[in-house]
């Protein structure tokens, strides 16, 4: 029975601008959460003169803070939102954004900002349960806006201006660690407003597609899931709200639960056929292709026709057109990509030599020959040994099939990780108005003549701490993400998962904590012992899908059948004329990439 700690909160009685739909949104949330099966639902719902601030915050840190471990925090706000230009150098978008509560329009009124909600949601994330807040307000504000009665957005009030500081506290998450975080569904991005419906009985238009994604998906159904289907069914054409989900989207909506589905989707978008897969997940030029995976069981061909940064148009052969819903999304896989597969050479045992080398050439990801990253596996009395240039690794058996089968799995691991850290734009023009700093905080630091940032162990044991920033000195806000590739070929994103970074704007790895970098578990730390990290910040003028560039730490010989699925954007299949589908990566669309690499030593002698 999985334990649901709702708070609803909903308001049309402001006494500036009122609305009309909101306390409709949380009668429908409540019946639906109600609804559910195997679930015990314990149920607060503050409704307009109810909802002060000081009973909102109460609410949240009493009602949904009593959630613990393995239970889910549910927060459901329609109301008004409203923003401000902010010079605090922590608000990367440099724009404030506040929740208006039904007191906050008072002469002397407060709203919930965002710095002070994300705390509160942040502080039960970190007791183990899954905190879901589901935003249905618009952070825009000003007088063009007001026109619209039915926007939920209202001006900034000064009184709201005396925000609480946000605590200093400390961090000891390293590049590839970070606390947990609550998932955010919001209606709208930070510069949009969001609307509600011209119908009797009025919602908001984001919560009724959300309501209508989650009845439709069932309780098991992940955060990207339910926000991508919602986000098709509140577009109306016009392009003017954008749902948006921050937070990690593979987690089940209702219990947290990782749930695996494909990161990729087709679905119907002002007129055309799109697919959430662009320039910056690699996808190189029109020519591509998408298998499309119907509720039937089916599947279908879809041909990109072209490519922009977060997304691509297609065409769907045959009768798959028809097929399709035009109100839902259909998951798709890449299978046919303008990705240069790697070149992994195989010497040794004959014996071996000669099936390997023919389960490389029917990978997808892997080829005998041509210009992708280079592989080679030394094959010596029954181990295969992988050779890459980031470290040693260590030799694999190769006794039977199953043996065989974990040496393509590594092999194809290597291949995606050296194509996300090898991943730039020709067009140097966005990328070369991008870039990190590393400030040093303890710790030596020097540089290599390669331009590596050397950081060093003190002299007493300790790592080394340092605080990361992102600058985007371009002429446009853009949605910035910093991945962090380790040595041991993981990719994680927890630095900087993603948010928008205004024009000449900053912000700060791990929200401006210090990131402390230090040896893995498995490398005592001794004189010379070091490890290597490739920061790479990604950047690009609209949201794009995250999750299809992350990889776990590559572990060659572990258990079988506990190998993760390789991510969708790498399932791919070859053509008939060769895996490297389309035409040369010319047009890959509006974005670009900055890149640091880290290494971390404990210096000779360490003197203690």
């Amino acid at each position: 029975m999985q334990k649901v700690n709702c708070l609803f909160v909903g308001i049309d009685a402001y006494a500036i601008q009122p609305l009309r739909g909101c306390r409709n949104d949380i009668a429908a949330a409540e019946h639906w959460v109600r609804s559910l099966p195997d679930t015990r639902a314990a149920v607060r719902v503050l409704a307009d003169s109810e909802a002060r601030l000081d009973a909102v915050v109460e609410a949240i840190d009493t009602h949904l803070g009593a959630s613990g471990p393995g239970d889910t925090a549910l927060l459901w706000f329609s109301g008004h939102g409203s923003r401000r230009t902010c010079t605090d150098g922590r608000e990367a978008t440099g724009m404030a954004q506040a929740l208006v509560c039904h007191d906050s329009q008072g002469a002397d009124g407060q709203a919930l900002t965002d710095d002070v909600l994300g705390d509160l949601l942040d502080g039960i994330a970190a007791t183990g349960a899954h905190v879901v807040a589901v935003l249905d307000c618009c952070y825009s504000g000003g007088a063009t806006r007001e026109e619209d009665p039915r926007v939920r957005s209202v001006p900034w009030q000064p009184s709201w201006d005396r925000r609480a500081e946000r605590g200093a506290g400390g961090s000891t998450a390293g590049p590839a660690a970070g606390p947990r975080r609550h998932v955010l569904l919001a209606a709208s991005r930070l510069d949009e407003p969001a609307y509600e419906t011209g119908t009797d009985p009025v919602h908001g238009v984001f919560s009724k597609a959300l309501l209508d994604a989650l009845a439709d998906l069932g309780p098991g159904a992940s955060c990207r899931e339910v926000l991508d289907l919602a986000a098709v069914r509140a577009d109306d054409g016009t392009g003017r709200q954008h749902p948006t989900l921050h937070g990690v989207g593979d987690q089940g909506f209702r219990d947290g639960r990782s749930t695996p589905v494909s990161r990729f989707r087709l679905r119907r978008e002002r007129g055309c056929w799109t697919v959430n897969c662009g320039a910056v997940h690699g996808l190189r030029a029109a020519g591509g292709e998408f298998t499309a995976r119907l509720a039937s069981g089916r599947t279908g061909t879809a041909v990109v026709r072209e490519v922009f940064a977060e997304r691509s148009t297609v065409e769907p052969l045959g009768d798959l057109a028809e097929a399709l819903d035009p109100r839902g999304t259909t998951p798709v896989v890449p299978s046919a990509l303008a990705f240069p597969p790697a070149a992994v050479t195989v010497t040794g045992d004959r014996a071996w030599a000669d099936p390997l080398t023919a389960a490389v050439a029917a990978h997808p990801l892997l080829a005998t020959s041509g210009g992708g990253t280079p592989l080679g596996v030394e094959l010596h009395r029954g181990t295969a040994r992988i050779h890459d240039e980031v470290r040693p690794l260590p030799p694999q058996p190769l006794r039977d099939a199953d043996d065989l089968a974990e040496v393509i799995a590594s092999l194809a691991h290597l291949a995606q990780w050296h194509r996300v850290r090898d991943l730039t734009n020709p067009d140097p023009t966005l990328s070369g108005l991008v870039h990190l700093t590393v400030e040093p905080l303890r710790g030596g630091r020097r540089e290599s003549v390669l331009g590596e940032s050397i950081h060093e162990y003190t002299a007493d044991g300790r790592p080394p701490q340092v605080r990361i920033t992102l600058h985007n000195r371009s002429d446009r806000t853009l949605w910035c993400t910093l991945l962090d590739l380790t040595d041991s070929h993981g990719i994680a994103h927890e630095l900087y998962e993603g948010d928008f970074i205004r024009s000449q704007g900053t912000a700060q790895a791990l929200r401006g904590d210090p990131v402390w970098l230090y040896l893995p578990e498995n490398r005592p730390v001794r004189p010379g012992a070091q490890v290597r990290d490739w920061l790479k910040l990604i950047v690009a003028e609209n949201e794009f899908a995250l999750e299809p560039l992350l990889l776990p730490p590559l572990a060659p010989g572990g258990a079988r059948g506990n190998r993760p699925d390789p991510e969708p954007l790498l399932r791919v299949a070859a053509r008939d004329a060769g895996r490297d589908a389309g035409r040369p990566f010319t047009d890959p669309g509006d974005w670009g990439t900055a890149d640091l690499a880290l290494r971390t030593v404990v210096p000779e002698p360490l003197g203690w």
